[in-house]
Order: structure tokens, then C-alpha cells, then sequence
């Protein structure tokens, strides 16, 4: 900015020199028209008669006559001095010195209008340049941050693959040992079959035994696993309740079916209602509500995240 101040000052100097200038020049002219030079004095003239020395032959000098007295040179009066003080101006004069000025204060109105258009468009060009910079700026800003954002979401895929990944690894392996075991357990039932038919029974007695134990134990991982959705169904619900701002057209006994979709990482992507006993302003308020609920919470462990979820939405208050 240093260099648009030095520059106006510099035409501001330029101006004032000008005018100065001009200004003095009407001054000096203005005082030679007002203080003519003085005229030159007038010379005295003396009027004589010469006498030739042949004039004077045969004349002694005690008869000459005696010289006629010169009258007295009349000395013409000196001009007339004007009046003291400035004469006043002719309407002539008066016009050009009106005419002088207008043109000096158009000069300078138009100098000053010059001057400040410049620095209009100097400033406005500065204050272009600056909303490009910060477009620039806010348009590089955006890409980094989109950048970050995706480098971190293929972090989270990367780390919820290798999830899976292990948790394929181990149920494969515990599939492997158990069909081992299976085959261990096959191979001595037929050598204790070989050998007595009442161990052959009772080994497979025990085989059922051990099935209807497995079973058990399945049907109890089962009911586990149930109670875990439910138990995170019902945090999901209650973290969309938490974000519901109830809207003043809203009734007790509401009740929506809500239809969610999600991205791995429990991001809402969208949400549609299905059956709604709410108006249009309770709708909206629980789709605001899905969103501001977003991200979800975390399935239970060894579930991944599913694409869609059917959530029944019953606020409490």
C-alpha cells in the first residue's frame, strides 16, 4: 500500500507547483499593469542670441550697448499625477480577470476529479485483487480439506476391512479345528465300533450329547447376539431422540416408521419415512432429527454396519 500513497502525494505536489506557478505569473502581470513606469522628467530649454565677433568690429567696448535682457523661459507644468491608489478596473479587464479565475477553479475541479477517479480505480483494482487472493485461498482450503476427509474415510475402510478380515481368519480356523475335532472324534468311534458295540453306542450317545450341547450353545450366542442388536437399536433410538426438537404441531402417541441409510462408519446418507401418524411439520422435524443424530453408533462386535436400517420412532415426550 506504500505505493499508491507516495504516488498521490506526488501528483497532489505536481498540482500545487502548477498552480502556484500560474498563480504568480497573474500576480506579477496583474502589478505591471497597475504600477506603470514613471515618465521621464521634462528638460528645460533656454533661448540666447550668439553674437558673431564681426557683429562686435568698430564697437569699443565702453560704448557697446548693453545686452537686452532675456525674458524668463516659461516652464511648462509637469503632467498630472493620478490620484493616489489603484485605478479601478476597466469592465474589459474585470471580464478576463473573472474569466482568469473560472478557469483556474475548472482546472483545479477537473485536477482533483482526475486525481481521486485514480485513486477509485486504483483502490478498486486493489480491492479486485484481494477477493481473488481470498477466493484462491478459500478454494485451496476446500480441496485440502476434501483431500483430508477422503484419506480419512480410506483409513476407516482400510481399518474396518482388516476387521473383517480377522474376524473371517478366526471363525475359519475355529471352523477348521472343530471339523478336526469332528474327524478326531469320527476316527475313534469307528475303532471303538470295531471293537464293542456298547462302546459304539455309547460314544454315540455322547456324539448327541455334545451335538445338543453345540446346539445349545448356539441358540444361547444367538439370543446374545438378538440382545445385542436390540440393545444398540435401542441407542440409536435414543440418540435420534436426543436430537428431536418437537415441534409445536406435535402429539403424544406419535409413532414413524423410519427407513435409514447409512455408510459404513454409521454416516446418514438418507432418510425416508414409511407410515407416520405425525403432520408434515413432525416428519421433517425427525428426518432433521436422523441427520443430526449422524454418525450412529457402532453395530455390537462382528456385525458390520448395514446399508439400510428400519427404525420405529416413538418419542417419549
Amino acid at each position: 500500500m506504500a505505493e499508491p500513497s507516495r504516488d498521490r502525494w506526488l501528483s497532489i505536489g505536481m498540482s500545487v507547483l502548477l498552480h502556484g506557478a500560474l498563480i504568480a505569473a497573474l500576480a506579477v502581470g496583474w502589478w505591471h499593469f497597475r504600477h506603470p513606469a514613471p515618465a521621464p522628467a521634462p528638460s528645460l530649454s533656454i533661448n540666447a542670441t550668439v553674437v558673431d565677433a564681426r557683429t562686435l568690429k568698430g564697437v569699443g567696448i565702453a560704448s557697446a550697448p548693453k545686452p537686452r535682457a532675456t525674458p524668463p523661459q516659461t516652464v511648462p507644468p509637469p503632467p498630472a499625477q493620478p490620484a493616489e491608489g489603484p485605478p479601478l478596473p476597466t469592465p474589459d479587464e474585470q471580464a478576463m480577470r473573472e474569466r482568469a479565475a473560472k478557469e483556474e477553479a475548472q482546472h483545479q475541479a477537473q485536477a482533483q476529479q482526475e486525481l481521486l477517479a485514480r485513486q477509485q480505480a486504483k483502490q478498486a483494482e486493489q480491492e479486485k485483487e484481494e477477493k481473488q487472493r481470498q477466493a484462491q485461498a478459500a478454494a485451496a482450503q476446500a480441496v485440502q480439506a476434501q483431500a483430508q476427509a477422503q484419506a480419512e474415510a480410506q483409513a476407516r475402510k482400510l481399518a474396518r476391512e482388516k476387521t473383517a478380515a480377522t474376524a473371517r481368519k478366526k471363525a475359519a480356523q475355529k471352523k477348521a479345528a472343530r471339523l478336526a475335532a469332528e474327524k478326531r472324534a469320527r476316527e475313534r468311534q469307528l475303532a471303538q465300533e470295531k471293537k464293542l458295540a456298547a462302546q459304539r453306542a455309547a460314544a454315540a450317545r455322547a456324539a448327541r450329547v455334545a451335538e445338543l450341547q453345540q446346539s445349545l450353545q448356539e441358540d444361547e450366542r444367538a439370543a446374545a447376539a438378538s440382545g445385542a442388536l436390540a440393545s444398540w437399536q435401542s441407542e440409536i433410538t435414543s440418540r435420534i431422540q436426543n436430537a428431536w426438537i418437537k415441534p409445536p404441531t406435535a402429539r403424544p402417541g406419535i409413532e414413524c416408521v423410519l427407513n435409514v441409510s447409512l455408510v459404513p462408519g454409521g454416516a446418514v446418507t438418507g432418510v425416508s419415512l414409511g407410515q407416520c401418524n405425525g403432520d408434515g411439520a413432525v416428519r421433517q422435524s425427525i428426518q432433521t432429527a436422523v441427520y443430526n443424530a449422524s454418525p450412529l453408533p457402532p453395530p455390537p462386535d462382528g456385525i458390520p454396519f448395514p446399508h439400510q436400517l428400519i427404525i420405529t420412532f416413538k418419542p417419549t415426550n
